[in-house]
């Protein structure tokens, strides 16, 4: 049995590995060295000279509990970032907006704050304060009170006979676009589409006395004989297009002829007609033909419910204004720029402006 067990040991050793050998030696190696830097590389206590961790005049306490968890509670629930009270530019971004439709060419990349305004010079400001969105394409034409009054015309607020651009508004004076009782004016959203002009040929034929007062004989080209008026004196209804016979000025002037160089005497007297409720009046000259300028006002109204109506006003005749339920309006003038019209109540005169066909893209698709 003894002899059994040398013969083991012996074995084993003989067994070992050159692997196990070169690893050994390693390791010796690597100790060897390691010594030898401890012996040469200085301590920090050498650098230094410190040697203590304890700060001088500093007695050690023992940390407590509860200040142990108000350090980790920082680290648990961290202070929110807050904006700093300088506005500082690294943390104060500031928005820019995109506009697709004015790309590439127009202003399209625009800062915004409280004087931007979109690309139909409304301020976004404005937008914003009534809930409306800036980014929506068709913000301007909308109604969201449904009162007939588009966005856009809601911020111009403009007064009758006025055309404002939007980017000369500052917003102060617009109406309330969430509010159907807040609106412009509804005489404001009137236009003259254009006037057809109807002149007929008048002729101041002849006058005479008759017992002791003027009486004239007036001639219509365009109507029929039956139709003509008899003598007339100052005063008395013409009987065509609303005129009465006004003030009768006789002027006989003395003149030499050309052709035969005798002196002969030329009547150069006037008569007027007027139509007073209008302030109009025309003068026809002695034996001389002429064109009444008569004209009929087309107008239109730029509502919702309107856009497909046209009322047909002759000059001195009254216009009803859509809307306006309590009173009508007297057609005073029509030219190329626009009307004039008169309130019938308060007698007050309005100018009303000329069609800009582009007008029609304010008014809203739908509405009351």
């Amino acid at each position: 049995m003894e002899g059994t067990a040398l013969d083991g040991v012996e074995h084993l050793q003989m067994t070992k590995s050159p692997e196990h050998i070169i690893l050994a030696v390693a390791l010796g190696l690597l100790a060897l060295g390691a010594a030898g830097l401890a012996y040469v590389f200085p301590s920090a206590q050498d650098i230094t000279g410190i040697t203590s961790m304890e700060p001088k005049g500093h007695v050690s306490t023992k940390f407590k509990s509860d200040q142990l968890e108000a350090s980790v509670a920082n680290w648990t629930s961290p202070d929110l970032w807050t904006e700093p009270p300088d506005q500082h530019p690294l943390f104060d971004s500031a928005p820019y907006l995109f506009y697709p439709s004015a790309y590439p060419t127009g202003d399209y990349i625009k800062k915004k704050d409280k004087g931007t305004r979109s690309p139909s010079g409304v301020l976004l400001d404005w937008y914003q304060k009534n809930g409306l969105d800036f980014a929506d394409p068709n913000v301007d034409r909308e109604d969201p009170d449904g009162d007939g009054f588009s966005n856009i015309v809601e911020y111009r607020n403009e007064a009758v006979g006025q055309k404002l651009k939007a980017a000369d508004c500052d917003g102060s004076t617009a109406t309330n676009p969430r509010d159907a009782q807040s609106h412009p004016s509804y005489l404001s959203r009137l236009r003259l589409q254009k006037y057809d002009s109807r002149p007929f040929h008048i002729k101041f034929n002849g006058y005479q006395p008759l017992n002791g007062e003027n009486v004239f004989q007036i001639f219509l080209s365009d109507v029929p004989s039956d139709r003509q008026p008899g003598f007339l004196k100052t005063g008395d209804k013409l009987g065509y297009e609303g005129y009465i016979v006004g003030k009768f000025h006789q002027n006989i002037v003395t003149e030499m002829n050309q052709m035969t160089h005798v002196e002969e005497q030329i009547d150069k007297s006037t008569i007027e007609l007027l139509k007073p409720d209008i302030g109009f009046s025309i003068t026809l000259p002695f034996q001389q033909d002429i064109d009444s300028p008569e004209s009929t006002a087309n107008f239109i109204m730029l509502m919702p419910t309107e856009v497909d109506k046209v009322f047909k006003v002759p000059r001195g005749k009254n216009l009803s204004v859509p809307y306006i339920t309590d009173t009508t309006f007297l057609v005073l003038e029509a030219k190329d720029t626009g009307a004039r019209i008169r309130d019938n109540k308060t007698q007050k005169e309005y100018t009303i402006p000329k069609l800009d066909p582009a007008e029609w893209d304010e008014v809203p698709v739908s509405g009351k």
